[in-house]
Parts: structure tokens; sequence; C-alpha cells
């Protein structure tokens, strides 16, 4: 696979994002909005048009590529196994996470992609499609936030002095195995791990944990994270398995460093397994 110039991508998905997501932002029609596996689970014309124009402008930067949609996945759920089995590059996209945050005029979202090839993820990019900033990552050249390099708190080494995002699966589930969730300094959740994934990045969060792991949610993330010097591996007794795109398991944990994140996965893996 030739080399893609990380700054072209970043142009498109900031021009695709402003074309399609952003003109759509508090003002979608109820015909605009559908449902996919349950009620909560949402689709709206922007995920579907800017991951349409995503797709064409990406295979045609890149011949012989792929891509791996969210709402093209949803539509043909053997999608992933095909894409997967093959050895060509391919683009894997989420084009709005938190998609339910969009649809209620709330924020965060984001836009995501990564870049999958030689049987791991490449580059990644999360992108605010709104204010246009942009979280970056090539694999072995780190992860830049605008431009500029960022990396974990890897000085956080113990839950206490962490601050985290959690879904309220594992909120939940805390506070019934435990009794409480004394263990962390902050507890948040954004619905947008897009946007979870860029704080871990940047410094300003120390963990996040997930499950249900489709690979255009975390993917993109999971390398933005690692470049910045974090922790991305799968929920385990062994604690040895790193997340792979096209892997899973019942739980997914990211920290700052591996002391926290070996901590983590101790209060995490009773309610994981």
């Amino acid at each position: 696979m030739r080399s893609v110039d990380m700054d072209k991508i970043t142009e498109i998905i900031r021009e695709v994002s402003a074309e399609e997501i952003a003109p759509r932002f508090g003002q979608l029609e109820e015909s605009d909005i559908d449902t996919k596996s349950h009620a909560m689970d949402l689709v709206t014309i922007a995920d579907t048009e800017a991951e349409r124009v995503l797709t064409r402008r990406f295979c045609d930067l890149l011949p012989g590529s792929v891509t791996l949609g969210e709402e093209a996945a949803h539509a043909d759920p053997k999608l992933p196994e095909r894409v997967f089995s093959n050895d060509v590059p391919v683009w894997i996209i989420d084009p709005v996470d938190g998609t339910k945050n969009f649809a209620h005029h709330r924020q965060p979202f984001r836009c995501m992609v990564a870049l999958y090839h030689g049987d791991e993820t490449v580059a990644a990019w999360i992108i605010d499609p709104i204010e246009g900033s942009a979280t970056v990552a090539e694999k072995g050249a780190g992860t830049l936030h605008n431009g500029t390099p960022v990396h974990v708190r890897s000085n956080i080494q113990v839950a206490k002095d962490a601050k985290g995002f959690l879904i309220s699966f594992a909120r939940d589930r805390i506070r019934r195995h435990y009794g409480h969730l004394d263990f962390f300094d902050e507890v948040a959740h954004y619905s947008c791990c897009g946007a979870e994934y860029q704080e871990i990045a940047q410094g300003l969060f120390d963990f996040c944990a997930y499950r249900n792991l489709k690979p255009w949610d975390h993917a993109p993330g999971t390398l933005l994270v690692r470049e910045a010097g974090g922790v991305a591996k799968y929920i385990t007794a062994a604690g040895s398995d790193e997340y792979h795109a096209n892997g899973n398991a019942p739980g997914l944990l990211c920290a700052s460093s591996p002391e926290l994140w070996a901590e983590m996965n101790e209060i995490l893996l009773p309610l994981f397994g």
C-alpha cells in the first residue's frame, strides 16, 4: 500500500463534515431520523450522506482500497467479514459518532475514520464536524491534535487519582458489585466515544471502558491513545490481549499507563466476563 497524505485525509473529512453534517445539526426533520436495532440506536440523513461521500472520496484517493462504514455494515451484516478477509487497505468509517447527541441537538459528536492494512490499524482521524478540530495518529509517528503532539497522563498510575469514562453498563455493574464508585477521582460519559478517546489522548482524562466493540467505534480511538503513549487492551484475566479492529471480547479498556490499566482491569474483570 502506498502511503497516504495524513493532511489530505484530514482535509477531506473536514470538507465532508462541513457539507453533510454541520449544516444539518439542529435542523433535522422527523423524516431525517430513523432507528436501527432498537429505539435508541439512531441513524440520520447526516450519517448516511456523510458515509456515502467519504466512501467515494477515499476509494478515489486510494485505488484498490475498500470501505467499512457503520451504515453500510448495518445494511449488510456480512460486510466486516468480507473486508477483513482480503489483504487490501480498509477505510473504517463512523460518519457521526454520537448520533443520539446529534439527533437531539446536543454535543459532542465526531466524525471518525481509521485506515486498516496488513492486519493492523495504521492511521486514524477523529474530527469535530462543527469546530473542525482534528486529532490524528499514524502508527509509529505519535498523535497530533490540531498539528501539535499530545500525550496521555502517564503519571496517573492508580485509579483513585484517575478521571475516566464509563458507559452506564459499567457504572451500574460497579455499583451493584462493589456498592460504590469511589475507586476513581472522577467518572464521566459523553455518549460519544470519539470525544472520549480524544480527551484521553490529550491528557485530559485517563481511562475508558466499552462493550459491543464495533470496529468503527474503536479502531480510530485506540490508535490515538496508543500513539499518545497509552494502553488499549481487552478486559481479560491474562491482561495481555491488545485491541484489534478485527477482534472481539466482552470488554475493552484503555488507560494512560500500564499500572492504571492493570488496576482498572482487576476492578472491571468481574463485570465484563
